[in-house]
């Protein structure tokens, strides 16, 4: 693998310095951690759900909004 971002390969190097491996191993070790926190926690679609259905279930506010509905919110009636 060849990383060819300055900063990231600063940060690998000094990862893999402070825990005393290569940077191979250090870039594993991140990317496993990584991996695991996505697969253990809910998907974004999960957290909103409650939200979503929330919404969903909330009355119908009215007719659709038409020129003059933003016109009026404007100030600009004619």
């Amino acid at each position: 693998m060849s990383i060819k971002n300055d900063a990231v390969e600063m940060l690998a190097r000094d990862l893999a310095r402070r825990h005393g491996t290569g940077v191979t191993e250090i870039i594993h070790r991140a990317l496993k951690e990584k991996a695991e926190r996505d697969a253990a926690g809910p998907t974004l679609w999960e957290k909103l759900r409650p939200l979503h259905e929330k919404l969903r279930a909330l009355p119908d506010s009215g007719p659709a909004p038409d020129r003059d509905f933003y016109d009026e919110l404007s100030g600009e009636r004619r």
